[in-house]
């Protein structure tokens, strides 16, 4: 008896292997995006200079990109946006790319959109534009958020992890928040392909926070990771292993209404300079380098710029507990440099 039943799970196991959906893959330019659809999850490949129609992943892949994932916070609740049992994930084709469609609880529906756009700092090179649509079905007024968990890894060997328009190397736990840090895009990179995030500029909704983190300490039960800025990315069971978690401001939805968000990674290694503001600073591996002091010395630019770090400040101020005190140290320290670059 038990190998009847042994053969008729192995039966049922290959039967429904094989109604399983596809992966859905959509190309542009040199890169080529799949989406998963029984397990809400995705993938982004960039064409490699060597082989023919040969593509290399741009994050983490293994098991349908099983490290990677979107996350909802509803009323409290942190929900995976990803297959929970007796909650199928709808699929669908749009003009444009696919969309996933989440049904987890009563309490909200959320439409996950992935198409490819070139209204990006990259200039005419394709980009993905992730669109997440949440629509409050709870019958009532709730509060809700979104969260992206990438498993990044190709700084993971260089020594520099990432880097940003104002920061040379990121090589340890790091936070960037919104009001605080001007930081516009931020990139993991090996010598042959680059993954990219943009933080600011036309066409997206700016995140809350973005922490950098290694894997481990960012894949949390609680919604918020615990944060050691200068802590190395390493565990006891995870070395060197880094990762991004871009997070969204929690708001509140009335009934049967939506919020969305919409966040765009790509490819581009470059400085996209058209998303760069006059007074940013840059982090150098022997120090930090502040704003130009030849353009200091104009005085409508130094009040700009000046202005800018005091409007930055007074958001500290009404909420103290907003930011750290190395990124209140980082405030203080460029505010002493263009004072004394005035004089």
């Amino acid at each position: 008896m038990k190998r009847i039943v042994s053969a008729a799970l192995v039966c049922a196991f290959v039967m429904s292997a094989s109604f399983a959906a596809s992966p859905f893959e959509i190309s542009r330019g040199d890169l080529k995006l799949v989406l998963y659809p029984d397990s809400g999850s995705f993938s982004l490949y960039k064409l490699s200079d060597v082989g023919k129609n040969r593509y290399e992943s741009l994050f983490e892949d293994r098991d349908a990109s099983a490290t990677s994932w979107f996350s909802v916070l509803s009323n409290g609740r942190v929900f995976k946006l990803t297959k929970k049992v007796g909650k199928p994930i709808g699929f669908e084709e749009t003009p444009d790319g696919a969309k996933f469609i989440f049904t987890l609880t009563d309490d909200f529906q959320a439409e996950q959109e992935f198409s490819f756009t070139t209204a990006s700092p990259s200039g005419s090179e394709p980009v993905v534009l992730v669109e997440t649509r949440i629509e409050n079905t709870s019958g009532k007024k709730g509060s809700y958020a979104l969260k992206a968990f990438i498993d990044t890894t190709l700084g993971e060997n260089e020594g520099i992890h990432f880097y940003t328009d104002i920061r040379n190397r990121i090589s340890a736990e790091t936070r960037l928040q919104s009001g605080i840090d001007r930081d516009a895009w931020l990139v993991s990179k090996n010598q042959k392909l680059a993954l990219s995030f943009l933080r600011t500029g036309t066409g997206l909704t700016v995140p809350q926070t973005i922490y950098i983190a290694n894997w481990d300490r960012l894949n949390t039960l609680a919604w918020l990771p615990e944060v050691a800025e200068g802590r190395s990315f390493n565990t006891l069971y995870s070395i060197n292993d880094s990762a991004v978690l871009i997070v969204w401001p929690e708001r509140d939805i009335d009934p049967n209404e939506k919020m969305s968000i919409r966040m765009i990674i790509g490819a581009w290694a470059g400085n996209p300079g058209e998303y760069l503001q006059d007074g940013r600073t840059t982090d150098t591996p022997s120090g930090r380098e502040f704003a130009d002091p030849e353009k200091l010395k104009n005085r409508d630019y130094r009040e700009k710029a000046i202005k800018d770090l005091l409007d930055r400040i007074a958001v500290i101020e009404a909420n103290p507990d907003s930011v750290s005190e190395e990124a209140l140290a980082r405030l203080n320290a460029e505010l002493d440099f263009m004072l004394k670059s005035g004089e």
